[in-house]
This record gives C-alpha cells, sequence and structure tokens, in this order.
C-alpha cells in the first residue's frame, strides 16, 4: 500500500510546493507592511508614497494564490484516497474465490469504511498538515530572525522536543487504534449479520436481545475512541504547554528589547506576526504527527486481508476451449477436513457435450464444478483441458471461457438490462433472443421500462424465478464455451424450467455441465451422458 501511495507523492510535493509558495509570499509581504509602518512612524513619507502601491499590489496577490493552494491540496487528498481505495479492491479481487468465499466479508466492509476513514485523516490529511506546518513554521522563524538571529536556536529546541513526544507515544496510541479497527470489523461482521437476519430477529421476538448486544458493541467502540482521545489529549496538552511556554518567553525577550529601544515598532509587530506564524503550524505538527506515526500498524492490517494463502504461478494460455475437460483419478477434500468429498474421479466431457450430474445431497456435486470453476485444485490427480493442466491455465483467460448459473443468485441494484449483460456492450437483437430463452420475455413486457426497469437490493422486488432466469440470460448471453449449472432450474416453475432446459441443450456450439435435482424425462434423454456421483464413505 506504502508502494501505491508512493505514487502520488508528486501530487503531495506539488501541493506542498504551491503552499510554500504561498507561505513565503505571505511572509515576505509580511515583511514589507511592518517595514511600511516603520516609515510611516520615522515621518518618511516620500518612501512610503513610493512602496505603498507595490506592497498593495503584492497583498492583492495572495487572494488568487491562496484559492490555488487550496484547489491543491484538495487536489492531492482526492488522488491519494481514489488511489489507495482502487489499490486495495484491486487486490481483493485479486484474491482466491474459494479464499474469499469462506472469510467474513465484514473485514473487508470495515477496511472501506473504518480504516480507509483512519487513513485519510491520519495519512493523507496528517502528512499534507504536517509538511504544511514545517513550512509555516519556518517563515516564522525567517521573520523572527530579521529581528533576532538567535531565535533559530528556539526553533530547533522546538521541534526536537516535539519529535521525541511524538515518537514515545506512537506505541500506546498505534496499539489503541488497531484495537479499535479490530473493535469495528467484529462490529460491522455483526450488524451485517443482525440486518440479514431481520425477518428472524422479527419472527421471534429477539428486537431486546439484539437491541442489548448493539449497544453493548457500540458502547465498547466509543469507549476505545475516547480512550484514545483521552491519550491524545495528554499528548497535545503536555505539547501545548511547551509551545506556549516559549512563545511567551519570546514575547517577554522581544518586549524587553523593545522597551531598550533595540527592536522598532515595525520589529515588533514582526516578531508578534512570527509567533503567530509559528504557534499555529506547531499545534498542527503536534496533533497531526502523533496520528501521522500510528498508520504503520493500520497499514499492515488492511495489507494482511489482501494476503492469499495459495500461490501458483499460471503460466498457460487458453484463449479458446477446442477438445475436452477430463478428469484423472481426481481426489478432494477440504483443508480443515479430513473426509474425502471425492474420490477415484474420471471423467470426459467433450467440447459441445451436454453432461447432466446427479447423486445423492452431500456426494460432491457442486464440489465436483467448484473444480471445474477453479476454485480450488485437486487434493490428488489432474484436470486436464485440451491437454492443459486446469491449475497452469491463466484464471483470467479461463473466466471468459466459461458461464456460471449458481445456487447463490445475486442480482446488482441496476437495470434488467444491465443485470443481464452485465455492462458489456451487446446489440439489441443479442439481448433479446437472451430474453427469449431465458423465458424473460413475458416478464420484460410487462415492465413499464421494459428491459431498463430497475431492481433492488439484489432482486428483493422481483420473484425468486424471475431472478433465476436474469441469471440464465446472462449466462447465454456472455457467449462462453462452457456452462455450468448448479440447480439452475430450482426456483423455476416445471413448465418453464423443462422450457429452458430444452432452449439451452438445443444450442449446437456450448459445452454443458448440469447438476441437478430437477430432472425431466423428456429432456434427461437430450444428455450425452448422465453422471452419478455417489457419496464418498468416511
Amino acid at each position: 500500500m506504502l508502494r501505491k501511495y508512493a505514487k502520488v507523492i508528486p501530487y503531495l510535493l506539488l501541493a506542498i510546493i504551491v503552499s510554500s509558495v504561498f507561505t513565503v509570499f505571505f511572509g515576505y509581504v509580511t515583511l514589507r507592511m511592518m517595514k511600511l509602518l516603520d516609515l510611516v512612524l520615522d515621518g518618511q513619507i516620500d518612501l512610503l508614497k513610493q512602496t505603498a502601491p507595490w506592497i498593495i499590489l503584492m497583498a492583492a496577490l495572495l487572494v488568487p494564490l491562496g484559492i490555488l493552494t487550496t484547489v491543491v491540496a484538495n487536489h492531492y487528498k482526492k488522488v491519494a484516497n481514489v488511489a489507495l481505495k482502487r489499490y486495495y479492491v484491486t487486490k481483493v479481487f485479486g484474491k482466491n474465490i474459494a479464499e474469499f468465499q469462506k472469510e467474513n466479508n465484514a473485514r473487508y466492509l470495515s477496511a472501506l469504511t473504518n480504516d480507509f476513514n483512519t487513513l485519510e485523516l491520519n495519512l493523507i490529511h496528517s502528512i499534507y498538515l504536517v509538511c504544511d506546518g514545517v513550512v509555516n513554521f519556518l517563515v516564522g522563524i525567517w521573520l523572527l530572525t530579521t529581528v533576532d538571529p538567535r531565535m533559530i536556536l528556539l526553533a530547533f529546541v522546538i521541534i526536537i522536543i516535539n519529535l521525541l513526544i511524538s515518537i514515545f507515544t506512537t506505541k500506546p496510541t498505534n496499539r489503541a487504534y488497531k484495537e479499535r479497527s479490530d473493535m469495528f470489523e467484529g462490529y460491522t461482521s455483526y450488524i451485517k449479520e443482525i440486518l440479514s437476519a431481520f425477518h428472524i430477529v422479527k419472527n421471534y421476538n429477539l428486537q431486546g436481545r439484539v437491541t442489548e448486544d448493539y449497544y453493548r458493541k457500540s458502547e465498547a467502540i466509543q469507549q476505545k475512541g475516547f480512550i484514545i482521545e483521552r491519550m491524545l489529549s495528554f499528548v497535545f496538552s503536555i505539547q501545548h504547554f511547551f509551545i506556549n511556554g516559549s512563545m511567551y518567553g519570546v514575547i517577554c525577550f522581544v518586549g524587553y528589547y523593545a522597551v531598550l529601544k533595540k527592536v522598532t515598532a515595525g520589529g515588533l509587530l514582526l516578531v508578534v506576526e512570527g509567533i503567530q506564524r509559528m504557534m499555529f503550524p506547531l499545534f498542527n505538527i503536534s496533533e497531526n504527527l502523533p496520528k501521522l506515526f500510528t498508520t504503520s500498524d493500520l497499514i499492515k492490517k488492511i495489507e494482511k486481508t489482501l494476503e492469499n494463502s495459495y500461490t501458483y504461478e499460471e503460466t498457460v494460455d487458453l484463449p479458446d476451449f477446442r477438445r475436452e475437460i477430463e478428469f484423472h483419478n481426481v481426489e478432494f477434500q477440504y483443508e480443515d477436513d479430513d473426509q474425502l468429498i471425492l474420490s477415484d474421479i474420471n471423467l470426459k466431457f467433450r467440447k459441445n457435450g451436454k453432461y447432466l450430474i446427479v447423486g445423492p445431497s452431500g456426494g460432491g456435486k457442486t464440489t465436483l464444478l467448484k473444480l471445474v470453476r477453479k476454485y480450488f485444485n485437486p487434493t490428488s490427480g489432474r484436470i486436464l483441458i485440451d491437454g492443459y493442466d486446469l491449475k497452469d491455465i491463466k484464471r483470467d483467460q479461463y473466466y471468459k471461457l466459461i458461464a456460471n448459473i449458481e445456487q447463490q443468485v445475486f442480482i446488482f441494484e441496476d437495470t434488467i438490462r444491465n443485470n443481464i449483460t452485465l455492462y458489456k456492450d451487446y446489440s439489441e437483437e443479442e439481448i433479446n433472443k437472451a430474453v427469449e430463452a431465458a423465458g424473460l420475455a413475458g416478464f420484460v413486457a410487462s415492465q413499464p421500462d421494459g428491459l431498463d426497469t430497475m431492481i433492488y437490493d439484489n432482486g428483493k422486488n422481483i420473484s425468486g424465478g424471475e431472478r433465476s432466469r436474469i441469471v440464465i440470460a446472462r449466462a447465454l448471453l456472455s457467449k462462453a464455451s462452457i456452462l455450468l449449472m448448479d440447480e439452475a432450474f430450482a426456483s423455476l416453475d416445471m413448465e418453464r424450467a423443462r422450457e429452458i432446459e430444452k432452449t439451452i441443450l438445443g444450442l449446437k456450439d456450448l459445452t454443458v455441465i448440469n447438476v441437478s435435482h430437477v430432472i425431466f424425462k423428456d429432456t434427461r434423454e437430450l444428455y450425452d451422458q448422465v453422471i452419478t456421483i455417489r457419496k464418498t464413505a468416511c
């Protein structure tokens, strides 16, 4: 993630450069203004008339330069936020499907919401504020040194002490932020769970228990946030005490010189302005530097969610499926389970063949499809496609060759059209043909907006059968070479399921592997082979 952040450093540098130009220019204008005051007090009116217009012009230039500074800084923050989130989402979708499915999605939701909000404040925003504060602080010192060069020593001491305070407080603050992040992950998981089980909560009158748990978890997170803020308040108080003490000391020192007439009135005001220029940036630095140091552990935690426990270099290109899929002595069992799910599987699926897989529940039919989908590799044995080992075939290429209709149907909150096309370009004729083949034509015709009708929240405003037909149309439109179906007709009425199955089996340029409990006598004969998978003995 830090490597990705390095790509936005040019935007950060540009923002700092523009801010530095503005700050230095502002300091120069301030210096000239104070000299202008000395001219007034000395009665040098002619010199005042000569220099005043230029100073007024320079002061006017501060307005557009200040606007430019804000715009460039906000652009950097936007680019940095987008870059980090795009990196994270890209990496998430680079994970193995099987590994992703066995994990709790709440950890990703927590990272994309709470953790990235923390990074935005503690890394992206803080690093800019610290750099900007340093520049302002140095300009303040420059203004002070025009009165007395010994002010440089004071600035050096202040910087060292603030840095040491920030370093010593990093470890406990880091730990507290990480604990809060972990709590947010569990909190997100809990909210996701109770919202998914809303009907169960209502039906079984669990509102009281759920509400009590919610308040307890929420209070724990708020308490951890309170502890973090309390820790930071102690740090900030110590830093502010030291900063304010230093500034008051400077004012007393310069005030004494003013009484002795060793400093002009303009010089005295310049010291006051310089102190302000130092004070506010120091407050910013002292508040943001500890936050900046806390981001390292959070970044490590976010990166950990992106790790694949299993990695394998895929080297084979397979742009087309030409001959057959072969199972050679395939066995499979899940990592955390000693029981074999599949044993001694030897099968052959020829190109454009139609295959029906049947067998008892828990016998491994769906697992066999997952192996073909490249979700898992066999525990032993080999799966070959056109003579190449499936595990060696590049995943992205292979997924272009297959279409899936799975038990768990997912519908995007979008139009019927986009749910069928999945945002790819197809002609109206191609879309209508897939809609007709999937038995969706009547449903689409009954909608006021036709294919542009919106579907909400994973299809909650349509029936289960309509959801299944949309997914079937999606698969047919994809023009894949291999169609893998897992209980594709379970949500359809018998007559409609029979019609769609006949249509699919009548497609000549499509290899079909169908796992189904719904078996029709008249369509069973259309399959080239019916394969029975029996449950492996324990």
